[in-house]
């Protein structure tokens, strides 16, 4: 369901009860549909769940230098995230940026003490933590292979890493177990 964000008329019913716009409406709806269909199915565990997406702006700051101050826009972009954006924004972000479905099931693992997001089953995994060292490398491929999807992408934070060395042999290290897919934001 697609929504621009309407404001209700103040007479209906609707507003009376709080609803200010219709994409507020529309949320209740398939709320209280889904409660129906959980209510009227033998599968009490059923997911009737959903999501909600706001169309905003990218998460990722461009780059857009001043040339007359070179040194201060280096400074100012090493972080490239907007600064009051969650990690599942960014995920999300991605995931829509690779044409991967949206609904697909997003997962949270910790390996190597890194917090890693798997999307599709392993299909997708990103690493948004800091400090990212090559001890991660083998136990993300062993997740791999534990998920064992048919092809994985891999994506890191490009300036998470610890040093270059550690980017470096992390790329190496999945690329010699077969995820040839390694991109940094």
């Amino acid at each position: 369901m697609v929504q621009l964000l309407e404001p209700t008329d103040e007479k209906p019913e609707a507003y009376k009860a709080g609803y200010r716009n219709m994409t507020e409406i529309g949320k209740e709806r398939v709320r209280r549909a889904g409660e129906k269909i959980k209510s009227e199915s033998n599968n009490k565990d059923l997911d009737v769940g959903f999501k909600v997406f706001k169309l905003d702006s990218s998460n990722l700051n461009k780059w857009n230098p001043d040339y007359n101050n070179l040194e201060q826009t280096l400074i100012d972009t090493t972080n490239n995230f907007v600064d009051d954006r969650s990690e599942l924004d960014l995920v999300y972000e991605i995931m829509f940026k690779y044409g991967i479905d949206l609904t697909f099931p997003v997962g949270e693992y910790e390996i190597a003490d890194k917090k890693v997001y798997s999307i599709g089953f392993g299909a997708l995994l990103i690493c948004l933590d800091d400090n990212i060292t090559k001890e991660i490398a083998i136990p993300l491929v062993e997740k791999i292979k534990e998920l064992s999807p048919v092809i994985s992408k891999v994506v890191f934070k490009d300036n998470g890493f610890a040093s270059d060395s550690d980017k470096t042999n992390i790329k190496e290290t999945l690329k010699a177990n077969n995820v040839n897919e390694f991109i940094t934001i």
